[in-house]
């Protein structure tokens, strides 16, 4: 990314005011005294490029009153009337557009981003097109129409999504990633990447340097989350398959074996066995299905065979029908009666479990305290001592109560914590036979109204001495229906059990690829990258004369991916004079020079260049948008020679444009002596950035309402 000028107008009833300068396509230095205007540049400049937020604020607010309501000039004040400002870019495609964004107007919102196609202030011809965008409204980072989403794209970024602090993801934002560009200098010199806007990120610094270093850790995470998505899909797809299976199963009195109640990629549709549950046992289905239809068969022998002297049959099947009515009927009754025992068996075994966790969690709590006191404070009684006496103090209030050994809590823990798989063990078990006992009542009442239907043609038969059995045609036509009935259910239960394969197939591969992933948060290749960033990181600290602590000593934290010296992080610490002075005439240095906040100010530069020349290395794949805006950087008495290596460093990268506003301590000995020998673009500020703009003929901007 390349930042081509900035141009700033205000209407004014004198003419129109502002400034339009160009920068250089490496090192641009924006000189001028203080209160200059230098940072009404460098503001301008984060305004039209949407910004600000890195400033402080949102829209207009972050802009100084010059640009919006009056300025001095000439020795008188100048009321604005309307103004805005313009932000030529180019992106590594070579696409140049022009940002032009509102500031003081009667008909455009600051919210409101005008891009349009083309050159705009390099060569003023007339766009091809002009898209509105607007920001800091939802969806100005997501949908086509917001700014920061055309900004996203039209750098070349993708931007991932990251966790929040509050539990969930959010964008890895646009600005959070200039704020590791562009520092501007009341805040921007407190700490590494000190300006990112609260988007509720967390660890948000870490994440910045993760994305412009082009760690695998974005990709990984995406990829883990897609698995655990899939995984996620997958388990509640096998359930919600699996209690169809038993549904369907139960409604027919069927049980099935080898069905895990969880996803498992060992599950084989082969061993799926499907059972018919009686009143007696279980057998097969496919066993059941051909009693069925022997039973068929048998009717329809007997039924051929019969004469009308079957009435004595008829008698005898009626009898033996009426004992099976019965027979069943005992056994609906139990049946009912045990179900109403096991429901109040697993309430009850529910109720223990509960009590037997709170009972664990509370000794769990008293172990802890009483092992933080001793560990702590070094309490006797936390050690089971009395303080005065030191003999032994029991952890139960029952001491004097009950009578032979007592549990200590570590024994009364480890018993409470047997004791509660244990019931947790019993509660399933219970809910598993409270469902089998089920599926039993729902057998028996069918048999029982079968046998009912039975009864009432066998008393017909009986009756009416029929040569051809009512009961024999009625028990045939209930076997097809059961036969029919079964055998759909046997489709079903084939269909379900191919779902399951696939399932466990898809849970093979999620595992398969899980497998793949970094078994760390880092990979090898990020380990890599972040310790070449921690070579270059040490190198600028040198380069830039660092000499708080040694440079060798100092690494990069793996976790948080910022600067530290034997576990403590490498800050701004504010010294007393008197500490001042004695580090002054330990190092033989100006005290001026060589504060702290100086040197300081040095790791922020070293840790910036860095994340930009460690993503620039041909092998370094990082995404560094190529741009370094930096406001004051020697505001806090950095040494000569510092600025001058940090100028040098910037004019010597090809693929870095650096925007670099100083006063140079308002000496132009000093801008002589940190410049010397280093070819940048100037833009001189002699008294005010704002001043009366050349009349010219601009087709691709329009005027000023």
């Amino acid at each position: 990314m390349r930042i081509h000028a900035v141009k700033l107008r205000i209407a004014t009833s004198e003419g129109d005011f502002g400034f339009h300068v160009r920068f250089g396509e490496r090192l641009t230095i924006i000189r001028g005294n203080n209160s200059s205007g230098k940072s009404t540049l460098f503001l301008s400049l984060l305004y039209g490029m949407g910004m600000e937020e890195l400033a402080g604020g949102k829209n207009d607010l972050v802009l100084p009153y010059a640009t919006k309501t009056h300025f001095a000039y000439d020795g008188r004040n100048i009321e604005v009337l309307a103004s805005e400002v313009l932000v030529e870019v180019s992106n590594h495609l070579n696409d140049v557009v022009t940002f032009r964004r509102a500031i003081k107007d009667n008909v455009r919102s600051p919210k409101l981003i005008e891009v349009l196609e083309g050159a705009q202030l390099s060569d003023r011809e007339q766009p091809a097109w002009v898209r509105s965008t607007y920001l800091h409204d939802p969806g100005g980072a997501q949908k086509a129409e917001g700014f920061h989403s055309f900004f996203e794209q039209f750098i070349g970024y993708t931007l991932p999504r990251v966790p929040t602090t509050s539990g969930g993801d959010t964008k890895l934002y646009l600005q959070a990633i200039f704020a590791a560009v562009a520092i501007e200098q009341k805040r921007g010199w407190t700490d590494y990447i000190a300006n990112i806007p609260f988007f509720g990120i967390r660890d948000a610094r870490t994440r910045v340097v993760e994305f412009l270093l082009a760690l695998d850790v974005f990709e990984t995470n995406a990829e883990r989350n897609r698995l655990n998505s899939d995984s996620v899909e997958i388990a509640v797809s096998w359930d919600s398959t699996y209690q169809e299976l038993y549904r369907i199963t139960s409604e027919s009195s069927l049980s099935i074996l080898n069905v895990p109640h969880k996803v498992s990629v060992l599950f084989e549709t082969e061993k799926v066995v499907v059972k018919k549950r009686t009143s007696e046992s279980e057998i097969g289905l496919p066993e059941y299905i051909g009693q069925l239809r022997t039973r068929y068969q048998q009717l329809g022998e007997r039924a051929n065979s019969a004469t009308s002297g079957g009435s004595g049959e008829a008698q005898t099947a009626l009898e033996s029908a009426t004992k099976e009515l019965y027979r069943l009927t005992n056994l609906y009754e139990t049946a009912t009666g045990t179900i109403t025992y096991q429901t109040a068996s697993v309430k009850e075994y529910e109720q223990l479990y509960v009590e037997a966790k709170e009972d664990l969690a509370r000794n769990r709590t008293a172990l802890k305290l009483r092992e933080l006191g001793a560990a702590v404070h070094d309490i006797e009684l936390a050690k089971d001592r009395c303080p005065t006496c030191h003999q032994g103090v029991g952890d139960t209030l029952l001491v004097d109560v009950v009578d032979g050994p007592q549990m200590d809590l570590e024994t009364n823990i480890n018993y409470l914590e047997k004791q509660a798989r244990m019931l947790e063990r019993q509660v399933v078990g219970g809910k598993n036979a409270i469902k089998e006992t089920q599926t039993l009542i729902r057998q028996i009442s069918s048999q029982m109204d079968e046998t009912r239907a039975l009864l009432k043609s066998l008393r017909g038969d009986v009756a009416t001495d029929a040569s051809e059995s009512r009961a024999i045609i009625r028990q045939q036509l209930q076997i097809e229906l059961e036969i029919e009935k079964l055998q759909k259910t046997e489709e079903k239960v084939q269909a379900l059990t191919q779902k399951l394969q696939l399932l466990a197939g898809r849970l093979r591969v999620n595992q398969s690829e899980r497998v793949n992933l970094p078994k760390e948060y880092y990979s090898d290749e990020d380990k890599r990258k972040i310790r070449v960033f921690e070579r270059l990181f040490r190198a600028n600290a040198g380069t830039f004369e660092y000499e708080s602590a040694p440079i060798k000593d100092i690494r990069i934290n793996d976790e948080t991916l910022v600067p530290f010296l034997e576990n403590i992080e490498l800050r701004n610490i504010e010294l007393t004079p008197t500490k001042k002075a004695e580090q002054a005439v330990r190092k033989g240095a100006d005290i001026k020079a060589d504060s702290s906040a100086s040197d300081f100010v040095r790791l922020i530069l070293s840790y910036l260049l860095a994340l930009h020349q460690a993503s620039a290395l041909p092998n370094g794949g990082g995404r560094h948008p190529g741009i370094f805006m930096l406001d004051e950087p020697g505001q806090h008495s950095m040494a000569q020679s510092s600025q001058r290596s940090l100028l040098q460093q910037i004019a010597g990268s090809a693929s870095l444009q650096g925007i670099v506003a100083a006063s140079f301590d308002e000496s132009p000995e000093v801008f002589r002596e940190v410049t010397q020998g280093i070819e940048f673009t100037l833009i001189e500020l002699n008294g005010k950035s704002i001043v009366p703009l050349r009349t010219t003929t601009n087709h691709g901007v329009e005027p000023l309402a």
